[in-house]
């Protein structure tokens, strides 16, 4: 059974049970989370979406001078959004990304 789209259309619903979420801080603009508690809040307009990190990550994260990225589960517990299995991957500083690739 399909759903009515704006414009008139008909599109299918899919109920997932949880989508990934990748949000990119650039380098200069890393959130600060504190490791002694490292949960969180990513606001979305109005939407909010509550997540953790360990404490190592938080830690690290205070102290990269890179860039990160902040990925997870999306998923909807007790009828809000909440971003499960959160974790850092890191982006080299521009400096460093460059002398070690040989350029300037």
């Amino acid at each position: 059974m399909g759903c009515q789209a704006k414009g008139g259309w008909e599109v299918s619903r899919l109920d997932i049970p949880s989508a990934k979420l990748t949000v990119v801080f650039p380098e200069g603009k890393l959130p600060a989370i504190d490791p002694a508690d490292p949960a969180f809040t990513l606001v979305l307009g109005d939407i909010e979406i509550h997540g953790r990190v360990n404490p190592k990550a938080a830690r690290k994260l205070a102290q990269h001078k890179g860039g990160a990225v902040l990925q997870g589960k999306l998923i909807v517990e007790g009828g809000k959004l909440s971003l499960a299995d959160a974790g850092f991957t890191w982006i080299e500083p521009k400096a460093e990304a460059a002398t070690e690739g040989g350029g300037s």
